[in-house]
């Protein structure tokens, strides 16, 4: 994800406006263990460039659709996202600000930002629906398809059945 950055690297207040698409979101820093959510297909990127003394203000707003796994019921789940970005890049030589990116020449390479801010910013949790009824804790069936009775069975047997004598009236 590079942008050409040679109209307003030399312009003070100079903004430029970028759009464009990139076929698969990679991770260079993530190691080979599988992740629980995956981004799909085409992420779309539409954004702007300021210019202010040498220091890049980019704001974009990030398209495209997550591949994961329901948190209760663990089915396939597929999700559009949106995500907004607002990051600032430094010269190389500059400033060692750590909140910020680098860069340097006339190209900015958003791409380790994009990813940053599009894993940073998806939720933790996703549900299929948000009446999810999980999995069943005894059977492991999936309550959204059919109901076991495990549960039901389980209450009836349980350790304190004896105590629900005690509060009849």
């Amino acid at each position: 994800m590079k942008i050409d950055i040679t109209d307003i690297i030399e312009r003070d207040g100079a903004v430029k406006h970028f759009v464009t698409d990139v076929d698969k979101l990679s991770d260079r820093n993530t190691g080979s263990g599988k992740s629980i959510v995956d981004v799909q297909g085409v992420i779309h990127i539409e954004g702007e460039i300021y210019n202010h003394e040498g220091i890049l203000d980019i704001s974009a707003q990030i398209f495209g659709q997550l591949k994961a796994q329901c948190y209760r019921c663990l089915e396939d789940i597929t999700a559009p996202f949106s995500v907004h970005m607002e990051e600032t890049f430094e010269r190389a030589n500059g400033s060692k600000n750590l909140d910020n990116y680098e860069y340097s020449g006339h190209i900015l390479d958003i791409s380790q930002a994009v990813i940053d801010s599009v894993y940073l910013n998806i939720p933790y949790r996703m549900l299929c629906k948000s009446d999810c009824k999980g999995l069943c804790p005894k059977c492991g069936s999936n309550l959204n398809q059919k109901e076991c009775g495990c549960i039901e069975q389980s209450e009836e047997n349980g350790r304190f059945s004896a105590l629900k004598d005690l509060f009849k009236e």
